[in-house]
């Protein structure tokens, strides 16, 4: 189980955030899933990700990203991923999410990106 992982949430009007810290692997992405479901079951449906103190992600954390986003786009929500990171860029762009996710250097770009939707 990862020894150093932190997920933390708050909201910026209708957007749920959620900062996400350490490392998402195999041993905290099903927390990582189990915080982003609760906040979608309540009815959230523009989420913000932030990963800019993220240090290592996973096959395990992509497919978390994944689910969350599908899942969004068939109620009709939105996912944005705030993220500076190097190391994490290289996995998305190696995986080829990048092409799939709005990827935004910061949380304030990603918010704005939300606040500029019709």
């Amino acid at each position: 189980m990862s020894d150093r992982f932190e997920i933390l949430e708050r909201r910026a009007g209708a957007v749920d955030i959620i900062a996400v810290k350490g490392r998402l692997d195999a041993g905290s992405s099903e927390r990582a899933e189990e915080r982003i479901n609760h906040l979608l079951d309540a009815g959230g449906r523009n989420l913000l990700v932030n990963l800019c103190d993220l240090d290592y992600i996973s096959s395990s954390g992509l497919r978390v990203l994944l689910a969350a986003l599908k899942r969004l786009k068939r109620d009709g929500g939105a996912l944005r991923i705030a993220c500076a990171q190097p190391q994490i860029l290289e996995v998305f762009t190696m995986a080829g999410f990048h092409r799939i996710f709005s990827i935004f250097p910061d949380e304030a770009a990603a918010l704005d990106g939300f606040t500029a939707r019709p």
